[in-house]
């Protein structure tokens, strides 16, 4: 399985917190002085293409390892207004890990009416005729039996990229145009220069998979699987600790999404919470597509720092409960 890594360009002796993100992300002196005074930068970042991206950051008051910690717990760590759900995967990942996951009145009527080509949710086209069939056949207990089978759905997902990576995970076939994941995730690395795929040298990082069922605003709830990894950087560098996360699935909305959050350390010994995350949405395409940009933009910049600093709060409280 091919996994994420962080950038050569980490190997820098630079004690500076943030120059290993250079050039995709700058730091000037404003947002230093707003650092240093505990304000959180938020930042969006230019992108284009269906793409969307924001910068976090934030002085912080807690060890790398906590965050660590945190990560290990993501159900209480995804724990917020949006995030209705979250649960990791056992290893091996089994149906019994999807306990709990539930498709959406709305999605369950959708898909009677899903076709290859145009569907609401973001499906392959397997798994479309999957869910028609389990639908149309399965009686007054339909929407039961469309359950089951969109959790075998999203377990053999998982599983084909488990053997394959994003090249062996069919297209989503929702739209007349087929939508490639790896296509949409290499175009989101492209742009994050601070990261790149690497053979695996040493010791892997700590990985695993979570399922997420998150709900923002009055739009449609979205079911994701992510894949993380908790990466300690070997040689001298100022991150002390990286967790990257991989979206491989969602039934709405993104095409991909690729996010990091880091603990990092300058020459002082002073510690900043940094997040990054580009993903590339299929709402920001059409005659329309600049408007709506704009208002996600905005709405993200102010609930998206909510999110952060609560996070922060957490690592700053210490681990997190038993």
């Amino acid at each position: 399985m091919v996994a994420l890594f962080l950038s050569a360009a980490l190997a820098a002796t630079a004690p500076d917190p943030f120059t290993w993100l250079q050039p995709a992300v700058m730091i000037d002196g404003a947002a230093r002085s707003r650092l240093d005074r505990g304000e959180v930068v938020v930042r969006v970042l230019p992108a284009a293409d269906g793409e969307i991206g924001i910068f976090m950051a934030a002085r912080l008051n807690a060890d790398a390892e906590t965050l660590a910690e945190w990560v290990n717990a993501i159900a209480r760590l995804k724990k917020s207004p949006y995030v209705l759900m979250a649960r990791r995967f056992s290893n091996p990942p089994g149906l019994d890990d999807l306990k709990g996951l539930t498709l959406d009145d709305g999605d369950l009527d959708a898909i009677r009416a899903c076709r290859p080509g145009n569907c609401a949710l973001k499906l392959a086209g397997d798994d479309i005729a999957a869910l028609r069939q389990a639908a149309f056949a399965g009686g007054p207990q339909w929407k039961d039996a469309v359950q089951q089978e969109f959790r075998r759905v999203v377990l053999s997902r998982l599983a084909v990229y488990e053997a394959a990576g994003l090249g062996g995970v069919p297209p989503y076939a929702d739209r007349r145009k087929l939508t490639d994941p790896r296509i949409a995730f290499d175009g989101l690395l492209a742009h994050s220069p601070y990261l790149h795929f690497d053979a695996l040298a040493g010791d892997p990082p700590e990985s695993f998979f979570y399922w997420s069922k998150e709900q923002y605003g009055a739009g449609k709830a979205v079911i994701a699987v992510t894949q993380v990894n908790i990466m300690r950087p070997q040689m001298p560098s100022a991150v002390r600790l990286a967790v990257i996360s991989r979206e491989i699935f969602a039934t709405h909305y993104r095409n991909a999404s690729l996010g990091l959050t880091a603990v990092t350390e300058g020459a002082a010994g002073q510690r900043y919470l940094v997040y990054v995350n580009r993903s590339q949405l299929d709402l920001l395409t059409g005659v329309f597509g600049g408007w709506k940009r704009a208002l996600v933009e905005r709405k993200l910049k102010s609930e998206s720092a909510n999110v952060f600093n609560e996070v922060r709060r957490r690592l700053e409280n210490g681990p997190p409960p038993e």
